[in-house]
């Protein structure tokens, strides 16, 4: 199968620039890119952003808004977050070509998530994507203006057209952003109905869970597997108390 940028979709997390995201949508319909997701812009102005789409205004009209992170996220199959940042408890940042280059022989619907120009991408953004992607930068500077990053990432993966290898696995459907919302609800419930979860539990630690399916990447049907377990353990600890 050929390289198809359709299964790509930028998701520019709360920009606080439109100049930035005209420049965006320009550069995604340079490289063939279609899908455009704007989460709570809080001054978006479409006369400033016609002022960088410079024949990337289409982009602009089909533009999809969201009033958070969750919703844009719900039908998505993969999530990854453009982000530097390391911490205690999330996974090392993956580099942006081989992660580019294991992307293309493994074709889902993909959300790329940036960050707000001022604070990049935050915790509570950075912990509903399965990974996060570095892009290659000197030490003594890794923050990257918005749409440069955004440039990188796409070129990168539009061009290594590589042929996506078949997938004959029946039960190789992913699993979508709105499974993993219901398993972040159901392990919550569950944590706290059994004690696992106290008033000393620290943010980290939940932050942990909430992060650690979307990390061990299950399918559709491991996903629904989680949720009956979940559910029928949630049941149970309620019909005994």
């Amino acid at each position: 199968m050929n390289f198809s940028p359709d299964l790509f979709h930028v998701v520019l997390v709360e920009p606080g620039e439109s100049l930035n995201i005209g420049s965006v949508a320009r550069l995604m319909s340079n490289l063939g890119f279609a899908n455009l997701h704007l989460v709570a812009p809080p001054r978006y102005d479409r006369a400033r952003a016609i002022i960088t789409a410079c024949w990337g205004e289409h982009l602009l009209d089909t533009a999809i808004m969201h009033a958070n992170l969750s919703d844009a996220l719900a039908d998505m199959q993969d999530v990854v977050a453009f982000s530097a940042r390391a911490g205690k408890n999330r996974a090392p940042p993956i580099d942006l070509i081989p992660w580019a280059e294991q992307t293309l022989r493994q074709p889902k619907k993909t959300a790329l998530l940036f960050g707000p120009e001022d604070t990049g991408l935050l915790q509570h953004h950075i912990e509903l994507a399965r990974a996060s992607i570095s892009i290659p930068s000197r030490s003594e500077n890794r923050s990257f203006n918005l749409s440069n990053a955004v440039l990188l990432a796409l070129y990168e993966l539009s061009r290594n057209q590589l042929d996506f290898e078949t997938i004959s696995d029946v039960d190789s459907t992913p699993s979508t952003g709105r499974q993993h919302e219901q398993a972040d609800i159901l392990t919550t419930e569950l944590a706290e109905l059994s004690g696992f979860y106290n008033e000393a539990t620290s943010a980290g630690l939940k932050s942990l869970m909430k992060n650690m399916t979307r990390r061990m990447q299950p399918n559709a049907r491991e996903m629904n597997i989680l949720l009956g377990l979940l559910g029928s353990a949630v049941g149970r600890i309620k019909r005994n108390s």
